[in-house]
């Protein structure tokens, strides 16, 4: 993607954000604790481009996922390199499973052998760009038309993953210029979508017959959301990384922002 460096510079970014709130409220042995746990788990926002599970990194470009083993940071080893077709867009880790979001669909990926990622279903939607995140039973992703990925279609589209094998489409929210989207740490019925130009959307999801929008933040042009488990909600903006407390989500207390350079 054309975008790729900013947002990996962004990630970096973020991660530091959190790095630094982690010192600010933990003694030195805690922070290791805690460092040493972020590393095992990988945190990113929906639309990354790499995902760290325990001691392996997965990454995708247009057309591969590439698996690393990291367990000697020093020293990584690329031990795959899968060919999945052109249109590959973002990839999100969750309980074992690896969901790739493609320009057609999303593609849901077994990863129990770490080594060897297995594709187990795929659920496919209008050609368009597709970042996606999963929670438990629930994955939502964002189509955004009228870009490089083709397609005009915005909308929020949340899937029943319950049977990994057989997704199927819930419900689906009209949107106006998507990008990232994610869970609240908090309730895992709000969910945070960039709505790019049109500002960050709080959305109650709990109702599929009738998604509703709770709460927005209009001035922000978001990218890309995280929710850490701190409730902290890192927002990736045109004008640069704000962090919000959520203990709230309804109600976001701004406590830093970092300029785009």
């Amino acid at each position: 993607m054309k975008t790729f460096k900013n947002y990996f510079l962004s990630a970096l970014c973020i991660s530091v954000l959190i790095a630094c709130e982690k010192e600010k409220t933990n003694a030195d042995t805690e922070q290791m604790s805690s460092t040493k746990s972020a590393v095992s788990s990988g945190q990113g926002g929906s639309m990354a481009q790499f995902a760290v599970v325990n001691e392996y990194l997965y990454t995708v470009d247009y057309k591969t996922l590439h698996v690393f083993l990291i367990s000697d940071p020093k020293n990584p080893i690329e031990l795959e390199a899968i060919d999945l077709g052109v249109g590959i867009e973002t990839i999100h880790p969750q309980d074992g499973k690896l969901f790739i979001g493609t320009q057609s669909g999303v593609r849901i990926y077994d990863i129990s052998n770490p080594r060897n990622p297995v594709e187990v279903s795929e659920f496919q939607h209008v050609t368009s760009c597709d970042p996606v995140v999963a929670n438990g039973n629930i994955a939502v992703a964002t189509l955004r038309g009228g870009t490089e990925c083709g397609g005009n279609l915005n909308e929020l589209d949340v899937f029943d993953i319950s049977d990994i094998e057989n997704p199927t489409m819930l419900a689906t929210q009209e949107l106006i210029n998507p990008y990232g989207v994610g869970f609240s740490k908090v309730n895992e019925n709000i969910i945070y979508v960039c709505d790019g130009y049109a500002g960050l959307k709080i959305y109650d999801i709990s109702n599929l017959l009738a998604i509703e929008l709770i709460a927005e933040l209009p001035s922000l042009e978001p990218i890309d959301v995280i929710s850490s488990d701190n409730n902290l909600l890192i927002v990736l903006t045109a004008a640069g990384v704000y962090q919000f407390d959520a203990t709230d989500p309804l109600n976001l207390v701004e406590k830093s922002f970092i300029p785009s350079i």
